[in-house]
């Protein structure tokens, strides 16, 4: 059980997309990322659809299959890059991380309080950019589509994503809907480097945009089942909500001296 709690780590993120025109993708007749990127955006509601949101509350659950146990999950986000994660357990306890101040931190009963450094850091600040895919713009080197590859019995253009900070990640966009199928990313964490793989479904609309309400995710070697109840946008989220914690602050504090 303590191998399962040392692995618990996620990323919650919400993808979301909607209609285009339909398009039968051929190898000769790729688009660019750019252009595909765009579209998304697009169907999404449009950037002033997202630049309307500025935080967000997502309330879940999220099922590690393998080992049968469940976490409640609450993600606090609040533009431009603030987030905290919160994941309870009767098996495993209270895991916490977040991104405040340009500071990765993650905090359990286990591991305690811990700064993450390195690769896990920039790619902690990766996730934390609010609405990252649809400012694309701004938050990302380049963005290209390398070639095509079947998800879910589908044909789907295979883009990856270069952002200034973080390492890459892939997504899969279904051709005639623009929603993201399939994700590809890794994470570098203290028991090792792992590739995330995670399958959205049951898109809904929320407000003026379009979110997966349910995610299969393949990491570590586990299925874990990530199934959104709940979602609220501009809600007020306390400030201290969203600073960094106590444990956190000290910690900072003493690599600083």
């Amino acid at each position: 059980m303590k191998r399962t709690a040392a692995v618990s780590l996620f990323t919650l993120t919400i993808f979301v997309a909607g209609p285009v025109v339909a398009q039968t993708p051929t190898s000769g007749t790729l688009p660019t990322g750019e252009a595909l990127l765009a579209k998304y955006v697009a169907a999404t509601g449009g950037a002033a659809a997202h630049e309307a949101i500025k935080s967000r509350v997502v309330h879940a659950k999220m099922e590690i299959v393998d080992v049968g146990v469940t976490f409640s999950v609450t993600v606090y986000q609040a533009r431009p890059d603030r987030i905290v994660t919160v994941a309870e357990s009767d098996a495993i306890g209270r895991i916490e991380s977040g991104v405040a101040d340009g500071v990765a931190w993650e905090k359990s009963a286990m591991r305690g309080a811990r700064i993450k450094v390195g690769q896990e850091r920039d790619d902690a600040i990766r996730d934390a950019t609010f609405d990252r895919l649809v400012a694309w713009k701004k938050f990302n080197e380049r963005v290209e589509c390398v070639g095509l590859e079947t998800v879910e019995g589908k044909q789907c253009f295979k883009v990856v994503v270069t952002p200034t900070v973080g390492s890459a990640q892939t997504i899969y966009l279904d051709p005639e809907s623009a929603l993201i199928v399939k994700s590809e990313s890794n994470i570098d964490a203290p028991e090792g480097k792992f590739q995330v793989v995670s399958i959205p479904s049951d898109y809904r609309q929320v407000d003026d945009i379009k979110m997966p309400f349910s995610s299969k995710v393949f990491v570590a070697g586990q299925t874990r089942i990530v199934t959104t109840e709940r979602v609220e946008h501009n809600v007020e989220i306390p400030a201290d909500r969203l600073a960094l914690p106590a444990e956190i602050k000290a910690l900072v504090s003493a690599k600083q001296k």
